[in-house]
């Protein structure tokens, strides 16, 4: 599993989703939406977890089984650091503002705080869900025994 090919595949991606994310980022600015910068991130992340673990499964290089969704975890925690660390470095200050959802269940108040790091983990759940049905039509495709 952790051959040369399968570390310059993850290498590579990780790289191209950083440049898809950072593209996005830029388009962002330029029509001034700084303030929803962190939207880039999902751009990068479906890169890397859905293309980028596809070719490592139709390759062979991971297991369609539980080292898929380890795999995908990993990559999206090192690429949310990598993501959170260069963003503001090039674009400055661009996740110091947040959202707030007030609204009342049965009578209780329920104050939520949407920050940039909300909508990542968010993010986040949103490509581990899809790499889960990549998971069960690889599954398909390639039996269980794969």
């Amino acid at each position: 599993m952790f051959s040369s090919n399968f570390s310059r595949v993850v290498t590579v991606n990780l790289v191209s989703a950083l440049i898809i994310s950072l593209v996005a980022c830029y388009f962002l600015k330029t029509v001034n939406l700084t303030d929803v910068m962190h939207i880039a991130n999902i751009f990068g992340l479906y890169f890397l977890v859905i293309f980028g673990i596809e070719i490592l499964v139709e390759s062979g290089d991971v297991k369609n089984n539980h080292q898929r969704f380890l795999l995908a975890l990993g990559l999206i925690i090192v690429f949310d650091l990598i993501f959170l660390i260069v963003v503001p470095l090039l674009f400055g200050n661009v996740f110091s503002l947040s959202d707030y959802v007030i609204f009342v269940v049965n009578g209780a108040r329920v104050d939520l705080t949407l920050s940039p790091y909300v909508y990542m983990i968010i993010f986040a759940t949103i490509m581990m869900i899809f790499n889960f049905l990549l998971f069960l039509k690889d599954r398909e495709k390639y039996g269980d025994d794969y």
